[in-house]
């Protein structure tokens, strides 16, 4: 057959295809074996939804093709919710994953060095969630670039533009809050940029030493290394003991900290951070008893325990907003030194879970609106009040514990684990049924 005659045939199906069935499920079929076109049709088919790319290539060794987004068979596909992406949202997400820096640079211009402090907003994710990033930098007017990271697969984000920073970043952050040290350290990158827009520091050492050691204190956890490289072993002093050079004035600063009005803390915020920094995990105890595999029918529920731990992490110098947290979850749960420089805020009591916890990340009043479908994969974030990235953790994790409200037993206790696979976001790509398999061998043996 042409080749220009089979790709019409290819293209004709395709259009029928979509019209006939919508983009969630189809059926191709072919008067000769396709063997040779598999890596054509997921190209066509991903444009209009890349999710079915993956499970058309599965089906394409025969001549009639059936291709399914079955989300049973492999772990949830992300996509964005864009109406979930407000202002607080992105407060949060830099809370747990953005950085302001501020770093000493030298130039060489002839036998001349001139000294310059480089300017850096930045927010750095997985490249799984890069239209999350392409939608935030949408929301700050297309400025900056971002960067993929073959290596770590990261995708970064970044604003260094001092016009950029000065007339986007720094209002956004001024409407929409930041918290605890990541806020102080918004406000002395805030100065920082305001000063240098002056260019007061060209002609004044004092001055840039000065901005020099306020940026050494906008991250405390970081190493100076580079920062004070270039600088005399007398201004080394300066910053290392975070001492202002005499005659510079910095009330603007300590003013704007002491005055700062702090928004009330919102659970799109939250939302945003626990995108980034908080965790939901499920996880099975086994009990001291052993039962046959080959003997279960459904796992026994004398033989096996579900736990849900709720957490969100943050370094030392944020400690205040767990406390924040907290509060906002009626006090419930508890916040514990993790080493040096890192808190966790965990909740780990079912009732508190059921009553409180969950139901507020859902913007509900309880747990009695999740679907109580059986055996069905119904969520649609689009729909739903929940996290961007996470909201499978959230809204699964909602479903155990409702059917674990109702007693444990042979029944819920499969569905359980099917919902466990769900709360999982490991990029191992194992199946449902490996998922089942793996549980019951290493906690009902």
């Amino acid at each position: 057959m042409p080749i220009a005659l089979l790709l019409l045939l290819i293209i004709i199906s395709i259009v029928l295809l979509f019209f006939s069935f919508g983009f969630d499920s189809c059926f191709i079929f072919s008067i000769i074996p396709i063997y040779n076109v598999a890596a054509i049709i997921p190209i066509k088919i991903s444009l209009f939804n890349p999710l079915l790319s993956e499970q058309i290539r599965a089906f394409t060794t025969s001549s009639v093709y059936f291709v399914q987004h079955n989300s049973s068979q492999l772990p949830l596909q992300w996509k964005l919710n864009h109406k979930n992406l407000t202002g607080d949202y992105i407060a949060g997400f830099v809370q747990a994953d953005g950085s302001f820096s501020a770093v000493l640079t030298r130039k060489m211009r002839g036998e001349k060095i001139y000294y310059n402090i480089s300017l850096v907003f930045t927010i750095v994710q997985s490249q799984k969630y890069k239209d999350l990033i392409l939608e935030i930098q949408k929301k700050f007017g297309g400025i900056g670039n971002w960067y993929l990271n073959q290596k770590d697969k990261t995708i970064r984000y970044q604003v260094t533009k001092q016009s950029d920073l000065l007339n986007v970043i720094i209002p956004f952050f001024m409407k929409y809050h930041l918290r605890s040290g990541k806020l102080l350290s918004f406000l002395h990158f805030k100065y920082i940029v305001e000063v240098m827009s002056t260019r007061a520091h060209w002609n004044n050492k004092k001055i840039l030493l000065s901005l020099i050691v306020i940026a050494s204190n906008m991250n405390p956890l970081g190493k100076l290394g580079n920062k004070i490289k270039y600088l005399t072993h007398e201004e080394q002093h300066y910053v290392i003991n975070n001492i202002q050079p005499e005659g510079v004035d910095i009330s603007k600063l300590t003013e704007s900290i002491q005055n700062f009005k702090q928004n009330k803390l919102t659970l799109d915020f939250i939302y945003g951070l626990f995108d980034g920094d908080g965790s939901l995990s499920v996880f099975f105890v086994k009990s001291s008893s052993s039962v046959r595999l080959e003997d279960i029918e459904g796992p026994d529920p004398s033989k096996l325990s579900v736990g849900i731990s709720f957490t969100i992490v943050q370094d030392v110098h944020n400690l205040s907003l767990l406390n924040e947290i907290k509060s906002y979850f009626n006090g419930l749960g508890g916040i514990y030194k993790i080493n040096t420089n890192c808190s966790i805020y965990k909740v780990g009591s079912k009732s508190a879970l059921i009553s409180v916890i969950l139901p507020k990340m859902a913007n509900k009043e309880s747990i009695e609106w999740v679907n109580n479908t059986q055996g069905v994969i119904d969520l649609d974030p689009s729909e739903l009040n929940l996290p961007l990235l996470k909201y499978n953790k959230i809204y699964y994790s909602l479903k155990i514990l409702k059917r674990l409200s109702g007693g444990l037993n042979k029944e819920n206790m499969n569905e359980i684990i099917q919902f466990s696979y769900y709360v999982r976001q490991e990029s191992d790509n194992i199946t449902l049924e490996e998922y089942i398999e793996k549980v019951k061998r290493k906690y009902l043996l």
